[in-house]
């Protein structure tokens, strides 16, 4: 399923986009809705993956997700390298509301080696969330091949290419079933270096079309 990260502060707007696009992850941290504005942005999606990130303010994240679960919410992301105590309280959250938790990694300046990531997700899998987001920069393709071959090591993980050196590896990630990608709206900037518009993944699912006669855009 194709995600679009919608990030405007203008809170109209971000309505508008969600209407549009139905499927969207809601970037919390940089709306910067007011609580009581949280139930109309989840309310106007179809599907919803919510996330508030900051290294600076780990209690804020924390609440602001566990918000987003009693608003309805499907999905939340939260930072595997936040405590762990946090993390068990919003994976308790997750379950008693019956929805999604998905757990991340982030890396900004580059890909860890293989060994690394496999040992990151079994951490990860400690937790038993229903998502694994492994977001590394990348500064060639085989970076990228890196964390794409990473769905093999389990069904969970979502891998999250950054960078130029990424974009193919992303739009790869939605032709080989990862369980969901992320793009930004068309015309608008990316929230992630190297995120494709969501027309680029709709492209894509005109190729699938004409060699196997069905539509993958969901």
């Amino acid at each position: 399923m194709i995600f679009v990260s919608i990030s405007d502060t203008d809170i109209e707007k971000c309505v508008v986009l969600i209407e549009k696009y139905k499927h969207v992850e809601l970037r919390l941290d940089l709306i910067k809705p007011d609580i009581d504005e949280l139930p109309l942005l989840i309310s106007k999606a179809e599907t919803s993956i919510c996330t508030y990130r900051t290294d600076t303010d780990p209690k804020t994240s924390l609440g602001f997700l566990k918000n987003s679960l009693e608003f309805g919410a499907d999905i939340v992301d939260f930072s595997l390298t936040k405590p762990q105590e946090d993390i068990f309280v919003l994976s308790d959250a997750a379950a008693r509301f019956h929805k999604q938790l998905m757990l991340s990694y982030h890396n900004y300046e580059f890909t860890p080696d293989r060994k690394f990531l496999e040992k990151l997700i079994n951490e990860a899998l400690a937790y038993n969330p229903d998502m694994i987001k492994i977001a590394c920069m990348c500064n060639d393709e085989t970076d990228s091949d890196v964390l794409l071959s990473l769905m093999g090591v389990s069904e969970k993980i979502i891998p999250v290419p950054m960078g130029e050196a990424g974009v193919k590896g992303r739009l790869k990630a939605y032709f080989h079933g990862s369980p969901l990608v992320y793009a930004c709206p068309d015309g608008e900037k990316p929230t992630a270096p190297g995120q494709p518009a969501y027309a680029d993944y709709k492209d894509i699912d005109r190729i699938i079309g004409l060699i196997y006669g069905k539509n993958k855009i969901k």
